[in-house]
């Protein structure tokens, strides 16, 4: 399976491993379980946007994103969650598939939490909701960039 997440990938010679789904995901708890890991390590990546600034929180799936936290952090008052056709518009990405790859989030402040670094083998997004992507964790810290590391997290 090539997708852009698979091709960026090989071009910066991350190591990877690809976990077809039986069925396409769009929530953490089921790509968990077609795969199966723990949700802890499935990494989430949700977009949000304040007027025109997009935003991007990278975290564990096991965890709930604190939105105040965010807020605080990005200084943005207004910050909501991008609605699905913003997304897929105006992003070019779908929604439940999107991967933490600042290459294809450019323009975005990307914002992780620091715990998506405990687990030494994470999940993300192929970019394709019928596969997942199996990395180590220095390989998600490659794909991040210059993201800005801060709890952005509470326990859920």
């Amino acid at each position: 399976m090539n997708t852009k997440v698979t091709e960026y990938l090989d071009r910066l010679k991350i190591p990877y491993k690809i976990k077809h789904h039986a069925q396409s995901v769009f929530t953490s708890e089921d790509a968990a379980r077609e795969r199966g890991v723990r949700l802890s390590q499935i990494i989430k990546t949700m977009l949000l946007i304040d007027q025109k600034h997009g935003v991007v929180a990278v975290l564990p799936a096991h965890k709930k994103l604190d939105l105040k936290k965010l807020k605080k952090l990005s200084g943005s008052k207004n910050l909501h969650f991008m609605d699905k056709e913003s997304v897929e518009k105006e992003a070019n990405l779908v929604v439940g598939a999107i991967a933490p790859v600042a290459e294809m989030l450019k323009g975005m402040a990307i914002f992780v939490d620091p715990s998506v670094f405990y687990e030494d083998r994470v999940d993300i997004s192929s970019g394709d909701p019928r596969a997942g992507v199996e990395l180590h964790r220095d390989g998600l810290r490659t794909l991040l960039g210059e993201a800005v590391h801060a709890d952005i997290t509470k326990e859920g």
